[in-house]
């Protein structure tokens, strides 16, 4: 009995992200898992996320996106959120290997939420605007560092005939942000406001 009552416990927030909705949103889910689409003149890939719940409640989604930078030249990297039982995202986090450099932001974590602005002072960020922020500072910094570095992969004739894949950071990210913002919205709705 107690078994299947986590089970079932387990299971009940799986269900409720949106997979069907996500992928809609990307143009649809083709017959190999993947939703392709292009976000201005740039091609992508993503990947059905993986949807896993732990005994503490917490959601984990995590979806690979692929920019495709030629024909053949696909660069993927791994977007993970954490969710925490009443929905709120708790933290983010994006890896992946382009040229062969590995690309690791670490796990950038909520903080807490900011103060009232005193009076004639600018509010601050959001505590979920500040996690983007420095997810995509530390996204950029070290994907910049390998769009500028050697290739490091070991590539086949006809790549190393095609040249070295460009890595394009803005177009990266552009394309992260993006599936960010849509699995964060998909948060909002299936368990109350994330802002």
């Amino acid at each position: 009995m107690k078994t299947a009552l986590l089970l079932l416990s387990l299971a009940l927030p799986l269900s409720a992200f949106d997979q069907e909705s996500y992928g809609r949103a990307l143009n649809g889910w083709h017959h190999d898992g993947q939703a392709r689409y292009s976000l201005d003149g740039a091609q992508y890939r993503t990947r059905k996320p993986l949807v896993t719940t732990n005994e503490a409640g917490e959601t984990t989604v995590k979806v690979t996106v692929i920019q495709v930078a030629r024909g053949w030249a696909d660069i993927p990297f791994d977007l993970e959120v954490i969710f925490a039982p009443n929905g709120s995202a708790q933290s983010s986090r994006i890896m992946g290997t382009p040229r062969g450099h590995k690309v690791d932001t670490g796990v950038i974590s909520r903080g807490q939420a900011p103060a009232a602005p005193a009076e004639g002072q600018a509010p601050s960020l959001s505590t979920l605007d500040q996690m983007k922020t420095d997810l995509f500072a530390a996204f950029e910094a070290q994907a910049g560092a390998a769009a500028s570095g050697k290739e490091l992969r070991r590539r086949d004739l006809i790549s190393r005939r095609a040249g070295e894949v460009p890595v394009d950071v803005t177009a990266l990210s552009a394309g992260l942000r993006y599936n960010l913002d849509l699995i964060l919205g998909q948060g909002s709705a299936w368990r109350g406001s994330v802002k």
